[in-house]
């Protein structure tokens, strides 16, 4: 099974956003060997729903964490990233969470010791505000789609998991916060090998 982690355009240069981060994405789509499941996490999820769109190779949306919307759905309110202490806006406008407050006094405190070591040694990377635009394209409209998030996630608020709910066909719910990625990668795993047709290899204990 193939595996590519684009990097997003967002995070290396201030002029890019939404649309150029779902284009690097369209290029690994195409890239590969369908089936594709194409997996978002956060913030990952509106990439995905923008990059997949009329794509037949993709077999399976999934989004971890996030929850898709309809195309055009509008653009995100930008004041809570200047009024928040704990985000460091850069003089080029991009934004990033202070690790260090991160780690030593958030959520990152409960994270193993190896996830908090590697967050120290590869701290998480800026990002422009055109990520967060509105949604031009829906793919998940048009192709089956299956939703992961944590019953804890404080960033999901309850309208908006009704909103799935109510829309989406499977959603699954984990005792966890937003982090399920580096807490439950393997559940995250399982659900892209299902979407493939495909289990987790177990070794035969008996032999």
């Amino acid at each position: 099974m193939q595996v590519i982690t684009p990097d997003l355009p967002s995070h290396r240069t201030p002029m890019a956003g939404l649309v150029e981060d779902a284009a690097e994405v369209r290029d690994a789509i195409r890239a590969c060997v369908p089936p594709v499941a194409a997996v978002g996490w956060s913030y990952g999820g509106s990439v995905i729903g923008v990059a997949a769109t009329g794509d037949a190779s993709v077999s399976r949306l999934i989004y971890v964490n996030d929850i898709p919307r309809p195309a055009g759905f509008p653009a995100e309110h930008l004041g809570w990233i200047d009024a928040d202490p704990h985000v460091l806006v850069l003089t080029d406008g991009r934004f990033v969470p202070d690790n260090e407050y991160w780690l030593n006094e958030g959520d990152g405190t409960t994270f193993p010791a190896e996830i908090r070591r590697h967050f120290r040694d590869h701290p998480r990377r800026p990002v422009t505000r055109a990520t967060l635009g509105a949604r031009p394209q829906a793919a998940w409209e048009t192709t089956p789609t299956s939703v992961l998030i944590g019953d804890r996630d404080n960033l999901l608020p309850e309208v908006d998991r009704k909103w799935a709910r109510d829309h989406l066909d499977d959603i699954r719910v984990i005792n966890t916060d937003h982090f399920i990625i580096f807490r439950h990668p393997e559940v995250v795993a399982q659900l892209v090998l299902e979407a493939l047709g495909r289990t987790l290899d177990v070794p035969d204990r008996g032999s």
